[in-house]
């Protein structure tokens, strides 16, 4: 039932996300065109065009702009799904299903973390996309970068070499479990508000959301303030602020969690 449940948020969710997809492609195509446009005309001392110069540069910025609305677009997609499927007429639906609160919520942030992985290929598509395109104005420039390709990804692999593999696992693991958080404590905004507002349930959301970061932010600011005044290398400040923050963020995710869990289950009322 958990899948069928994924499934039928998918369906509810791909067509916005596809065309999401769509315009920050397209936003990339037009970046990049007019980047190239902006190239050709520095390198080809064209740049006395002022009218059409500034058109491409406010039409650059424009895409730049299309790109980074469409990443959060998608994030509030899926948490207007969120909250239109559980907290409103459509969620006393969604609770008279044969599955449990665990899969009822776990399917939904699971669907968010789906799309919000996918949207971030397609954002990195789009940058390399953009790149390609506006580099293209440059004679010669990817004979150049094909040639020095080799020696280029010598000197990245020594770098990376270099950087100790607890360091690596420990930012990756920020950067997961730092996406995990970000969803766990929007959706626990969006419950506690719909919990405790009779009207304006979208306001006292935001409201909790702001609140309940600022808390984090102040917790986290203390805990690295700690850190920072010990008596210890810079190495170690840096290891211990990963690993604090992994555990922080691990530990809030897991709380937030279960708090969302316990609020629906038990102080939802939908009649």
């Amino acid at each position: 039932m958990f899948t069928k449940l994924l499934k039928h948020e998918w369906r509810a969710t791909r067509g916005m996300l596809g065309t999401l997809c769509l315009v920050c492609l397209g936003a990339s195509l037009l970046g990049g065109l007019n980047m190239r446009y902006l190239m050709w005309a520095s390198t080809a001392q064209e740049m006395q065009h002022n009218t059409i110069i500034v058109l491409n540069t406010l039409a650059m910025v424009a895409a730049i702009i299309a790109v980074a609305l469409a990443g959060v677009a998608a994030l509030f997609l899926y948490i207007g799904r969120f909250y239109k499927s559980r907290f409103t007429d459509e969620g006393y639906l969604t609770f008279t299903l044969p599955v449990g609160t665990h899969q009822n919520l776990l399917s939904s942030m699971a669907n968010t973390a789906i799309g919000m992985v996918i949207m971030f290929f397609v954002i990195c598509a789009a940058i390399g996309l953009w790149l390609v395109i506006g580099f293209s104005a440059m004679d010669g420039f990817y004979d150049e970068l094909w040639r020095n390709l080799p020696r280029l990804w010598a000197e990245m692999c020594r770098e990376i070499g270099g950087i100790k593999f607890g360091y690596v696992a420990l930012f990756l693991g920020n950067i997961l479990c730092g996406s995990a958080c970000e969803i766990v404590l929007l959706m626990l905004s969006v419950t506690i508000g719909s919990i405790i507002a009779k009207k304006h349930k979208i306001l006292a959301a935001v409201g909790m959301y702001y609140g309940i970061n600022v808390v984090f932010s102040v917790v986290t600011s203390s805990v690295m303030s700690m850190q920072v005044f010990a008596d210890h290398s810079i190495g170690q400040i840096f290891s211990t602020t990963l690993l604090s923050s992994l555990v922080q963020t691990a530990a809030v995710s897991v709380v937030g969690y279960f708090l969302m869990y316990w609020l629906v289950d038990r102080k939802l009322n939908l009649n």
